[in-house]
């Protein structure tokens, strides 16, 4: 069974293999065939003329005359003839060739012969690091500063990063001059083809770009956002999953955002093109912890320290070194871009070995992060292999959608892990519930039995202990041959069964209380104080005592069961008879407020001491050892009382008597 299994499941990871590179292939080719400035180039006459289309746009790729380590000015073209290389825009990122100690640095002059009739748009995209624009001699613009004063010994260097667009008109053949400076960057000069068409066609292009480069940033800093206000400080299993989901699109949101700074112009050029460079890599890092925590929770530790070691070390390089190494070594410019293509194509192929041992393991919803991982690599490795023939016009890079198909991957996978704990939560919160009623009504079942076996029981040992208390009075009434310790003996026998009947009365009545849950209905609690007061005031009047009401008229509706509250008030009538003197006073009050109602008992009586009165609701407590109380009344009472929702307090001071208060919420229509 188990090696059908694993047969199952390399047959479908091969299939995801074989499907994924399949369609990235075919997601390539679209790109490379539709939005590829190297296919739709602008003609190139036999005399070396790009003929700009009327309708349309085209890339300026072929045609170039390069001149390194020249600033050449519409002048000097004027006067004398210049040596130059053909050359096409993308051959060389830099001046590294030109240069024996293989510094990559230097001005550069490169020249373009243009055809074309009408008004034309030229948009120079990232001319690195700083740039001047001529035409037929005009000065367009310029970005940056390029004069070679800045490059003397105590020049000062001021690139600047910014797409830039010209408006002009040709009417026949004109002259492009491009001067160049780049002394901060590993790529300079004319490494992206400039594009140029007419206006409409030109600015459109430049919105679409805009439009997807702003789709892919701001739905993964969307999601970066949201998965870090999720994360909690301390983290482990899924919640560190989130938190490094959250870290990897905030990542690629970083490294994605540079159109937009180079839009408007970013001065900070060695800063910039560190960051991406270091969200690259942390981009990298991100999706392997991931993968690690899915599919090796509990193992490798020690490769995963190695790995956060690497990587972060990777990190620093890519920092410092553009911002500190290059300009006082910046032959190492040569070294540093192989040495970054090489760390991605590796951590790109671990992250897939990742996922292809998840896939063989079988672990839940590895197949989206397999296709992710795939189609990542395979568009890491075409961005390398696509140089010099493939630059999009409107779209991303092939390694950015690849970045970006790992950055939805793992928000598939955090939809459907969130999905299915909900769908988990709630079949145990039914299971649970389902649960608590059976208990529940188990539960019930058991005190329902044991209140009537206690009852019973009380009931079968009345009868005997009612006859021996009888018979016990009889013979010290009849004085039957009793002398003195006898009689005093009877005495006791009479008194200690009087004892065990009021204890049995308490029993039956606990047992009674808790045999069934007390059964709530809305009541008028104004007319049940009324009704109350009527059928105890003849009662309290026989002890002597007055019996005074003051109960609002303001309608007052809790819900509440009227046998158990009559009986929680009658133990506090009662008590209270029982201590206030014959010429005293009891009072049964009712107040409201926005929430609750108050019913209170206060008498005159002689008051509950300072020490006990904390005690009074406990059962078994009494203060009246002299009437043989058992102290059940007022912990009944307080149940009652909290069955309704409610609380009870007592406030008392000695020879000044004792006010009860009890308080219900009333319903909402009173409210």
């Amino acid at each position: 069974m188990k090696r059908t299994l694993l047969t199952r499941a390399v047959f479908q990871t091969i299939l995801i293999i074989a499907g994924t590179i399949i369609l990235s292939l075919l997601g390539l080719s679209a790109l490379t065939q539709y939005d590829n400035k190297y296919i739709t180039k602008a003609v190139l006459t036999q005399d070396n003329f790009c003929v700009i289309p009327e309708k349309g746009y085209c890339s300026l790729v072929d045609g170039w005359e390069f001149y390194p380590d020249k600033l050449l000015s519409p002048e000097d073209f004027s006067k004398e003839a210049q040596p130059y290389y053909s050359t096409w825009a993308g051959e060389y990122a830099n001046l590294a060739l030109f240069h024996d100690d293989k510094n990559p640095y230097g001005t550069a002059t490169w020249r373009l012969h243009l055809l074309g009739t009408g008004n034309v748009l030229l948009y120079l995209q990232e001319p690195l690091c700083a740039a001047r624009v001529y035409l037929d001699g005009l000065c367009l613009g310029e970005i940056g500063d390029v004069s070679s004063d800045n490059y003397t010994p105590g020049g000062d260097y001021s690139p600047l990063i910014k797409d830039t667009a010209y408006s002009f008109s040709l009417d026949g053949e004109a002259e492009l001059i491009i001067q160049t400076s780049n002394y901060s960057h590993y790529y300079g000069g004319i490494w992206f083809a400039p594009v140029i068409g007419n206006a409409d066609s030109v600015a459109l292009l430049i919105a679409a770009r805009m439009l997807i480069y702003g789709l892919l940033f701001f739905s993964s800093l969307t999601l970066s956002l949201f998965c870090i206000v999720l994360w909690e400080h301390k983290e482990n299993g899924a919640k560190a999953v989130t938190f490094y989901f959250g870290l990897l699109s905030l990542s690629f949101a970083v490294r994605i955002c540079y159109p937009f700074l180079r839009l408007f112009g970013v001065p900070f050029v060695r800063t910039l093109f560190a960051a991406e460079d270091a969200a690259a890599i942390s981009g990298i890092y991100f999706s392997i912890q991931i993968a690690l925590l899915l599919f090796l929770p509990d193992g490798l530790n020690r490769v995963k320290k190695i790995l956060r070691i690497l990587s972060l070390g990777v990190c620093g390089i890519v920092v410092i070194t553009p911002l500190f190494v290059f300009p006082a070594a910046p032959g190492l410019i040569l070294w540093y871009g192989p040495f970054i293509s090489w760390y991605k194509a590796i951590m790109a192929l671990l992250l897939i070995s990742l996922t292809v041992h998840g896939a063989l393991m079988e672990f839940l919803h590895v197949k989206v992060i397999l296709a992710a991982a795939i189609a990542n690599g395979i568009c890491l490795f075409y961005s390398v292999l696509s140089i010099g023939t493939y630059e999009p016009f409107a779209g991303a890079y092939p390694e950015e959608y690849g970045a970006f198909c790992m950055v939805l991957a793992f928000a598939v996978l955090m939809v459907r892990r969130s999905r299915e704990m909900t769908t988990e939560n709630k079949k145990l919160n039914l299971h649970l519930q389902e649960e608590v009623e059976e208990k529940t009504k188990h539960l019930r079942n058991l005190l329902a039995e044991r209140g009537q076996l206690i009852a019973e029981l009380g009931h079968d040992m009345k009868s005997p202990l009612t006859s021996l208390s009888n018979m016990a009075q009889i013979i010290r009434l009849n004085d039957i041959m009793l002398d003195e310790d006898t009689h005093r003996r009877m005495l006791h026998i009479e008194e200690q069964c009087n004892l065990l009947s009021e204890r049995l009365k308490s029993i039956q009545e606990i047992a009674a209380q808790t045999s069934s849950p007390v059964r709530m209905e809305p009541m008028l609690l104004n007319t049940f104080l009324l009704d109350f007061y009527h059928n105890c005031r003849p009662i309290i009047e026989l002890y002597g005592t007055n019996f005074l009401k003051n109960i609002t008229p303001h309608p007052c509706h809790i819900m509440g069961n009227a046998e158990q509250l009559f009986r929680a008030l009658e133990n506090l009538l009662y008590n209270a008879a029982d201590f206030t003197p014959p010429d005293g006073t009891v009072t049964l009050s009712l107040t409201t407020d926005a929430d609750f109602a108050y019913i209170a008992v206060s008498d005159t009586g002689c008051g509950i001491p300072k020490k006990d009165l904390p005690n009074i609701f406990r059962r078994s407590y009494t203060t009246r050892s002299d009437k043989g109380g058992q102290g059940l009344g007022l912990a009944i009472t307080r149940t009652i009382v909290l069955e309704h929702g409610g609380q009870i307090e007592a406030a008392s001071k000695e020879g000044g008597g004792t006010t009860f208060t009890i308080s219900i919420p009333v319903l909402a229509t009173d409210k």
